[in-house]
């Protein structure tokens, strides 16, 4: 019913009450699933017969606070374009920090599509209670940490890496709920997803 490649990478969980619950195994395959959706519901309703809904379903969001190294992620920016072949479907790196610190992020295959890495995981060492210090001053105390980490963990510097650093850190709000966590990321520049882990490529 979803053609050979889509139906290697989902699964469906659960029939109830004219409800299928569908899990795919990669983020991507999850998005690829949720766009033919009305298609699909229409074919299984031929083959089941009846009137259907297909939800998808989505692992639970990891807090940036929780993140490893070596985490590979789907990070729902709002900028994000899937509807485009010319766009930016894991979106800018500016939008993907907002989003990871407010509603955190989904885990993904390493060997699947995602969006992010993780390469460090760094935590500021301010008190709850100072004041704000701003997003510059924050990422001037973390980037020469990150580099290291990316070269390490991509196998090249970041300056010669067709790969993007993102030195992620609080935004205000989350400051003041102190939240200290500070991830160093990796991204396509381009906002495409990675096919891949990116470790040890030398990309």
């Amino acid at each position: 019913v979803v053609g050979r490649d889509l139906a290697a990478h989902t699964q469906p969980v659960g029939v109830r009450h004219g409800v299928v619950e569908v899990q795919a195994d990669d983020p991507a395959y999850g998005e690829n699933l949720a766009w033919k959706e009305r298609e699909l519901v229409q074919r299984l309703a031929v083959v089941l017969g009846g009137w259907l809904v297909l939800t998808l379903a989505t692992p639970a969001p990891v807090r940036v606070r929780d993140l490893q190294a070596g985490d590979c992620l789907y990070i729902h920016a709002a900028d994000a374009d899937t509807d485009s072949p010319t766009g930016r479907p894991a979106g800018s790196s500016t939008s993907a920090v907002a989003a990871l610190y407010s509603q955190g992020a989904e885990k993904a295959p390493c060997d699947g599509s995602h969006s992010h890495e993780v390469i460090l995981q760094t935590t500021l060492a301010d008190t709850p209670g100072r004041e704000y210090p701003g997003a510059n001053a924050l990422v001037a105390r973390t980037r020469v940490a990150c580099e290291t980490a990316f070269a390490e963990y991509v196998g090249r510097p970041a300056g010669d890496s067709a790969l993007e650093l993102i030195v992620a850190v609080p935004p205000d709000a989350s400051w003041t709920d102190g939240v200290r966590a500070a991830p160093c990321l990796v991204g396509d520049p381009n906002g495409q997803f990675l096919p891949r882990s990116v470790r040890g490529s030398g990309l």
